[in-house]
């Protein structure tokens, strides 16, 4: 899995790329190449003879069409996978917007990452570093509830936002099994993002639902959990044994402060090809890779590379799946097959 580190400071000259978490309006702003059909964070390569602070100003400008910000440094990252790769993440509030002059086709403005993201495995650590350490005020409960700040909960935003799922969870748990498309009118309803097809089975307990994404054939069995006071995303063919749990929610060790009411969350990020077995935690902040078998009765505590079965508690890589997995998987499909030609 590629792994993003960040550093205290390191040589200029290493540092070879420039990224720019933005927020305008009291949101973040993502860009969409002409190329693509992902978003991304502003950044880019640094140009030669360009210094680093030079380079996050262009790039800031050529891909938001920004023309009155204030920017500044946050961290040194670096990349790494086969070789490490550094680059400098900034902040900037943007004051204000012009036209987009070069190879962004679109922007848009959000209060969490995009679904769709064109490099899922980086950017997500730079835009929760940058929660986590840089010093910005949402305006509203909600806002500073999605973007992992402290937050109050009972305030009317988020308890009709609550009273709202609830209800729909409750209509969903009690509709009649055959009731097969108003529980898709449902799910369509509660969650944020429904890419494609997906079934799900009663019941469902969640604590907003919009904070719910997920792609193509979701397959999720009885009694699952979702607390999604920050974003949960799945990504394609995704299967949930029964008595999952997905949370996100986190509340502050110091007693005191915890007996306000105040709380935080950190969002889950879930990619292809994944299944988890019956009675899986996952704790907040976490990233599965794809290609993964999580185990039954396993807590999620750390982050998942691609391509491997873990399990435990914590839960922890036991192998990767390798060639001989899909050998042996093709062979039992291929004699399945070979019956049914049988019997007929």
């Amino acid at each position: 899995m590629v792994e993003v580190r960040f550093h205290k400071k390191i040589d200029n000259n290493l540092i070879k790329y420039v990224v720019i978490m933005a927020r305008y309006n009291d949101s973040w702003i993502f860009c969409k190449n002409k190329l693509a059909n992902t978003y991304e964070i502003p950044g880019g390569k640094i140009n030669q003879n360009e210094t680093v602070l030079e380079a996050a100003k262009r790039e800031l400008k050529e891909e938001t069409g920004a023309t009155s910000f204030n920017i500044k440094e946050v961290s040194v990252y670096s990349v790494c996978d086969k070789e490490e790769t550094f680059g400098m993440l900034y902040y900037a509030d943007i004051y204000q917007l012009g036209r987009l002059e070069h190879e962004i086709k679109e922007i848009i403005s959000l209060d969490y990452l995009p679904y769709d993201l064109t490099y899922p495995l980086i950017q997500p650590k730079l835009y929760r570093y940058v929660c986590d350490n840089v010093l910005f005020n949402p305006k509203t409960e909600k806002k500073r509830m999605i973007a992992g700040k402290l937050y109050f909960q009972p305030v009317p935003e988020l308890i009709n936002m609550h009273r709202n799922a609830l209800r729909l969870c409750q209509e969903y748990n009690f509709s009649k099994y055959d009731e097969f498309e108003r529980r898709q009118e449902i799910i369509k309803e509660l969650f944020g993002t429904v890419k494609g097809d997906f079934y799900i089975e009663p019941s469902i307990r969640c604590d907003y639902g919009v904070n719910i994404h997920i792609g193509h054939n979701f397959y999720c069995n009885f009694d699952t959990i979702f607390l999604d006071v920050a974003p949960i995303y799945f990504g394609d063919n995704i299967y949930i044994a029964p008595r999952c749990s997905f949370f996100t929610a986190g509340h502050p060790i110091d007693a005191d402060i915890r007996a306000e009411a105040l709380e935080f969350g950190k969002e889950i990020r879930v990619g292809s090809n994944v299944w988890f077995g019956g009675h899986v935690v996952v704790n907040p902040g976490i990233t599965i890779g794809s290609n993964v078998v999580i185990g039954s009765g396993s807590v999620v505590t750390k982050d998942i590379p691609d391509g491997v079965v873990a399990c435990g508690n914590p839960c922890r890589v036991i192998r990767k799946i390798t060639e001989k997995d899909k050998i042996y998987w093709e062979k039992q499909k291929q004699e399945y097959l070979n019956s049914k030609v049988n019997n007929n």
